[in-house]
């Protein structure tokens, strides 16, 4: 045990995910809205999970605010898009924790800052259907590891934290459908990949989660948005993982804060009470620990299900069409990311794709150079 987390029975579990791939696969789901909404807020609740055959109860609320906060205040809801962000720093945190772990590191702290900044119309709102822009984070840590030890699990944790690929990566939903009666599904259009953003806005505002290390898988976040004369703080919020996933089922974890952020803002985006929204994701542990190299690290798998009596497909495709947070996993884009050891800044760098990738081939390779060494060695025995 260190860290709060038991990491002794990894070769038992990459050797069982080998043998029997659906136990490598946790799936996730969460709906909007959940019971009574208070004006202005969407409460969303996480569903029954699974992980691998494994049924996983989670009943967790995540309420959140529709309108962005108008001054300096407490304000006692986050919006979709904070949420967004803390779910990629609360993911890049508990991917970090469990590299330190791996490499036999004790940690004193750590915390991540995740930013980004959100486009506005003349008046104030959320440009529709433009993505985040910069998005960035940062990692500190305080812990007795050397530089080079700190940037080669922060290097490890831009190919393998599920959140950061899911921003990182061109990823659109794989499925967007209309209910209707009998449960028949209508497709519903979804935005381009890969299509140009528009020009810079006049007006941005800041958005801000910044996530700190408890213990073990837990944390807690906080965030804000605004600008640095006038903004709203939201939090603090739990996160964590199931039991089954080495947490102690304490709070939701940063897929379900994620799908959460993403159900307020298209609930937001059509008129109250007009939609009924279920959406789901899933990660694949061979991905992120490299043991299947076509399985992807990132959160993905992502699906999206309407029930609106009232509405039509087309009228929930503009809904799609507008919301920030679908252009933003729509679209590829590189991300900043910061290091800093014990106050010390010691890494920089943009984080894209092509260089994720890069470095799950290398894994791969030095994998099969020392699998045909093992091999060589035991022919010799």
């Amino acid at each position: 045990m260190r860290n709060g987390l038991n990491v002794s029975g990894v070769s038992e579990m990459v050797h069982e995910i080998r043998e029997i791939p659906e136990e490598a696969v946790a799936r996730f789901a969460v709906e909007s809205p959940a019971g009574a909404q208070a004006p202005g807020t969407v409460t969303s609740r996480t569903l029954t999970a699974r992980n691998g055959t494994v049924r996983v109860a989670r009943d967790f609320r995540l309420g959140h605010r529709t309108t962005l906060p108008a001054d300096d205040t407490a304000s006692p809801l986050p919006t979709p898009y904070e949420s967004a962000l803390a779910a990629v720093a609360a993911c890049v945190l508990v991917t970090s924790v469990n590299g330190y772990t791996a490499r036999g590191v004790t940690l004193g702290a750590m915390s991540v800052t995740a930013r980004a900044d959100l486009a506005l119309d003349a008046a104030g709102r959320p440009v529709p259907g433009r993505p985040l822009d910069d998005l960035a984070w940062r990692c500190d840590v305080d812990c007795e590891a050397d530089p080079d030890t700190a940037r080669s699990i922060n290097r490890l944790v831009t190919a393998f934290s599920p959140n950061h690929r899911v921003v990182l990566d061109e990823a659109p939903p794989d499925t967007a459908v209309l209910l209707g009666p009998g449960g028949r599904a209508t497709p519903l259009g979804l935005p381009a990949p890969a299509a140009p953003p528009p020009p810079a806005p006049a007006r941005s505002t800041t958005v801000e989660a910044t996530v700190t290390w408890e213990y073990g898988s837990e944390g807690r976040y906080v965030s804000t948005v605004g600008d640095a004369g006038a903004h709203a703080r939201s939090g603090p919020w739990g996160v964590d993982q199931a039991k089954q996933m080495l947490g102690i089922d304490w709070a939701p974890n940063s897929q379900e804060i994620l799908l959460a952020a993403l159900c307020a803002e298209l609930t937001a985006l059509l008129p109250d009470g007009a939609v009924r929204l279920r959406a789901a994701g899933l990660l694949d542990t061979r991905g992120m620990l490299n043991v299947t190299r076509e399985a992807p690290s990132r959160f993905h798998g992502l699906t999206l299900e309407a029930t609106a009596p009232e509405l039509s497909a087309a009228d929930l495709s503009r809904a799609l069409a507008g919301s920030v947070l679908l252009a933003t996993l729509t679209m590829p884009r590189a991300v900043d990311v910061e290091l800093w050891l014990a106050g010390r800044q010691v890494a920089a760098e943009r984080s894209v794709t092509a260089d994720a990738e890069a470095v799950r081939d290398e894994l791969t390779r030095r994998a099969r150079q020392q699998a045909g060494q093992d091999d060589v060695q035991e022919g010799r025995s």
